[in-house]
């Protein structure tokens, strides 16, 4: 069985979108972590799927897949190449596209050409105690880092968020690790280390993550552009409501894959 399937990133956070709306192709975690190997595979970040909802509020079902095969429930540079997907094959003809998640309901939309927006939901702070990290989801759970100073290394706090990631009393679900320095009020300097994916160009629930944080300790103002190497996002968020993501999202290329070869080769 051959599958159509489209490469997309956003700001360098990369994945594949496959359509079942019409049909199932009941991919399992080894068949997506073949698929993911930027060797002997396509090479992503995520795996994105469309379905349809059976939510009556919600147009679509939005499925995401990290590389390592498991699901998981929210990918903000996803749901913006989700949107770009959608309405680049005219599957929509809504400026608002309200999609099914794993976490709930999101919001999409193109207000300004190119700059795709999120509602991305309210934050949720946890009640885990360390004075290492402040842990908050976003659908999906992270662990924010307290801000690096101009002396501190990149190196150091990526290895630290190794060890808060695979700590299974914490997290026995595991946990996305961000890493930031205050680059001024509205700026921030970001790294992520995504569970199940390792560091990634950009995340963005990654960058809702650590601005809420820094904006709730009074480090930045909203609305504040986060930079990561892929690219850069802006997050709104006024303290109460929803927070607000937009970013770009771009098609790279279309193909399809032989399901065969790849079961073959499991």
């Amino acid at each position: 069985m051959k599958i159509p399937f489209t490469k997309m990133h956003g700001i360098g956070n990369d994945f594949i979108i496959i359509d079942q709306l019409e049909n199932q192709y009941h991919l399992n975690s080894e068949i997506i972590k073949s698929l993911s190997h930027r060797q002997f595979g396509i090479g992503f970040d995520q795996l994105l799927i469309i379905e349809s909802s059976l939510n009556p509020e919600a147009e679509f079902r939005y499925r995401i897949f990290n590389a390592d095969g498991n699901e998981v429930e929210q990918c903000g540079n996803g749901a913006r190449c989700f949107y770009r997907y959608i309405k680049n094959k005219n599957i929509s003809d809504s400026s608002k596209i309200t999609v099914e998640t794993k976490s709930g309901l999101i919001v999409l939309s193109e207000p300004t050409k190119n700059l795709i927006s999120v509602d991305m939901g309210k934050p949720v702070f946890q009640d885990k105690i360390s004075e290492l990290f402040t842990s908050v989801s976003i659908g999906n759970p992270h662990a924010v880092l307290e801000p690096l100073d101009d002396n501190e290394q990149w190196e150091g706090a990526i290895e630290l968020s190794k060890k808060i990631q695979t700590n299974d009393v914490l997290f026995p679900n595991g946990v996305n690790v961000s890493i930031m320095k205050i680059i001024d009020e509205n700026n921030l300097k970001l790294k992520v280390l995504e569970r199940g994916s390792g560091i990634t160009l950009a995340c963005g629930s990654g960058a809702c993550a650590a601005s809420v944080t820094a904006i709730l300790k009074g480090l930045v103002k909203t609305p504040v552009t986060v930079h990561m190497d892929g690219g850069n996002l802006i997050i709104d968020w006024d303290g109460l409501n929803s927070i607000i993501m937009s970013g770009p999202a771009k098609i790279v290329f279309e193909g399809e894959f032989d399901l065969s070869l790849i079961k073959k080769n499991e």
